[in-house]
């Protein structure tokens, strides 16, 4: 592997500053800590360039910025405000942003659509109505009820999800043997599905 060039003078580090900052938008500490590894610890250069770079750079508009691009994403206030420390942006100026976007953390209509893709796309992994529910709540705390509505809704009865599993399942166990089907109850079981109505299907497919 290459080793990465050293920058030595103003104008090849400033560059560098305006590019990474347009690459990453790093909070200043960050952009500092990349400045000093390119300019092999040269903090006379390094201080210079801050300097200038500072007088360009806000940390409210590219936390603001950040956290936009976050929400329109899904991404919850907790998850935005971790992410934004792993950045190394100021605590007090994260809080401040955070604060003007609260409503918008408490709205459900920020999260639906997101939520509504989650569904699905679990459906498509065949995953059970528990699972989902569950998975959904850690992530949506506050939106527990519009949850609950909304995968009844879109999962009325999970029949189909169970029988798919169980045609993955019956390929990896003799089902004639009574352990191996009780291995398959139990899986099926793990993965979240009501055993009432594995028996029912199980019942079914063993006619």
């Amino acid at each position: 592997m290459t080793p990465s060039r050293i920058l030595t003078t103003q104008e090849s580090l400033m560059n560098y500053a305006a590019w990474y900052a347009m690459r990453y938008l790093p909070s200043i500490e960050k952009l500092r800590e990349s400045l000093m590894k390119k300019s092999a610890k040269n903090n006379l250069l390094v201080d210079s360039v801050m300097e200038e770079m500072t007088t360009y750079i806000s940390e409210k508009r590219t936390i603001d910025g950040l956290v936009q691009m976050y929400t329109e994403q899904g991404k919850t206030q907790l998850y935005i405000e971790q992410k934004l420390k792993t950045k190394k942006f100021w605590a007090e100026v994260i809080r401040d942003v955070l604060d003007v976007y609260k409503e918008i953390f408490w709205s459900y209509e920020t999260y639906e659509h997101i939520i509504v893709r989650k569904i699905h796309d679990y459906i498509n992994k065949n995953k059970s109505k528990k699972y989902i529910y569950y998975t959904l709540i850690k992530v949506y705390p506050n939106f527990s009820s519009e949850i609950t509505s909304l995968v009844q809704a879109i999962i009325p009865d999970e029949n189909n999800a169970i029988e798919l599993e169980y045609q993955k399942l019956s390929k990896k166990y003799d089902l004639t043997l009574p352990k191996e089907r009780q291995k398959v109850i139990q899986k099926l079981c793990l993965k979240g599905f009501s055993y009432d109505i594995i028996k029912k299907i199980l019942k079914v497919e063993g006619n």
